[in-house]
């Protein structure tokens, strides 16, 4: 999936083309190296541009990760929301969403790699995964589910579970045990107790 968004974008116009080539070059970049060691001469070269056309599309390197980031959180975001569309309980997709994200991310590592990278540099990307879990969290509630709206600090929690769950998945311990233990904490830190969590991912997940 290396040149994804920019075969994506093959019928779009030439500036969404030239910024889904760049972002297609910071996925693999910061998957082999981090953010901190790409610097945006690497970036460039990678993609067959020069700076300045990089400066005509973005501010700084740290717009194109959270770009990137966000370009695949969509993509995630988009499947995910296929596959629970059947799923009835807020408690459901929960469960279904959060296993699906990161089973997802895991299997395309350079995917994995970017969205941990990019959510440890910018607070706010932890924040945006999270924030995609909100409307599931209050149609649980409204169907008499014993779970809390998460506060700003408890969003952020729940990202870094989802993170770390996928770093897991990334350094070869490929188990689905990961995901029913960040269900079960996530479900834990929304107010549930450990036998209503234990038994929503028996239910959920198989």
């Amino acid at each position: 999936m290396q040149h994804f968004f920019h075969d994506r974008a093959r019928n779009e116009g030439k500036r969404m083309r030239t910024r889904s080539l760049l972002i297609d070059s910071a996925i693999a970049l910061v998957a082999e190296r981090g953010v901190l060691n790409t610097t945006v001469q690497e970036l460039t070269r990678a993609a067959g541009l020069s700076n300045g056309t990089f400066y005509n599309h973005f501010d700084d390197r740290e717009q194109l990760i959270r770009e990137a980031a966000t370009a695949i959180a969509i993509v995630l975001a988009e499947d995910i929301a296929e596959r629970v569309q059947d799923v009835d309980t807020g408690l459901g997709r929960i469960v279904v969403s959060t296993d699906m994200f990161i089973s997802r991310a895991a299997a395309n590592p350079d995917w994995g790699k970017m969205l941990s990278e990019a959510s440890k540099n910018a607070f706010d990307m932890q924040l945006d995964f999270a924030q995609n879990l909100l409307a599931d969290i209050r149609l649980a509630i409204r169907q008499g589910e014993p779970l809390q709206v998460p506060d700003r600090f408890r969003l952020f929690q729940i990202g870094a579970l989802m993170v770390l769950a996928v770093e897991a998945q990334l350094v070869g311990r490929r188990q689905k045990s990961i995901s029913r233990d960040t269900c079960d904490a996530m479900l834990r830190l929304l107010g549930a107790t450990p036998d209503q969590a234990r038994d929503a991912v028996d239910t959920y997940l198989f």
